[in-house]
């Protein structure tokens, strides 16, 4: 009996596999990589470092993660100082450039301490634990009213035609008023809402670009200048206050930090 007992429960033990930090630096290089794109003017293409995680192996440490979770990464990543995707200079080698983009997120701080935090929680519960030099995990709150104002913000009114008649808009990760909030943003909320806001945005029948559309034409109405400047800027609050009282911008974040709360390290207050 107590044989019998000591085998039925070592059977609900789940095996550990034990992987190490330097493991999952070494991974890094798998999304880092060189491609060349033709150029407009030039007649030869030219290289320049991509960061993609479709060059991720199926079987590799780090195929199902970013199989899940790839997109909040290459946000990560790319939003990295120094690790930005680049064009390769004249006289530069490639694979110099491509070096120092991995060797810049494998000694990034804040890049490290999300990552690791989310892979941490990913594999908590597939039995797969982390040993060696763990970056310190970064506790992160939020509320829905900072997020609806963060995502109000990548899209971006910008620019005026040379006539003065048409006011241009983009929703970007580089180009956006994130910088003009009065309080930093965590990376890894920006990367979170960034998704979020472009899948919504495009996906098909989106209501979140009906309410986009909408707002930018109210904007449009208001921001009257002869001035290019200050249309500009009338348009960015207009746009942005307009974008915030959105619905269905609010339900796509609720939404996208929902399906993700597993393995954020992000605590989202308040229903405001």
């Amino acid at each position: 009996m107590i044989l019998a007992a000591a085998v039925a429960a070592s059977l609900l033990v789940t095996p550990t596999d034990t992987v190490t930090a330097a493991d999952v630096r070494r991974e890094y290089q798998r999304w880092v990589r060189i491609e060349t794109t033709p150029v407009f003017g030039q007649p030869d293409s030219v290289p320049v470092v991509t960061l993609a995680t479709d060059s991720v192996p199926r079987g590799s440490l780090l195929h199902d993660f970013l199989a899940a979770h790839g997109d909040v990464v290459m946000y990560l990543a790319g939003h990295t100082p120094g690790a930005f995707p680049r064009f390769v200079r004249k006289g530069d080698r490639p694979e110099a450039v491509r070096d120092s983009i991995i060797a810049t997120l494998q000694a990034s701080p804040p890049f490290n301490e999300r990552l690791f935090a989310m892979l941490v929680r990913y594999w908590r519960p597939r039995g797969r634990v982390i040993t060696g030099d763990l970056p310190p995990a970064p506790r992160i709150a939020v509320t829905t009213l900072e997020l609806r104002q963060i995502a109000a913000r990548f899209y971006f009114p910008d620019r005026v035609s040379a006539v003065g008649d048409t006011l241009f808009v983009h929703i970007c990760s580089g180009a956006n008023g994130i910088t003009q909030l009065t309080s930093p943003v965590d990376p890894l909320v920006e990367a979170v809402v960034f998704v979020a806001v472009n899948r919504a945005t495009f996906r098909p029948h989106s209501a979140l670009y009906r309410d986009f559309d909408a707002a930018f034409t109210k904007a449009k109405q208001v921001s009257f200048s002869k001035d290019s400047t200050t249309r500009i800027l009338r348009a960015q609050g207009a746009l942005w206050a307009e974008m915030e009282r959105s619905h269905a911008l609010d339900e796509a974040l609720r939404s996208a930090f929902a399906s993700r709360r597993a393995v954020l390290p992000i605590e989202v207050a308040g229903r405001q």
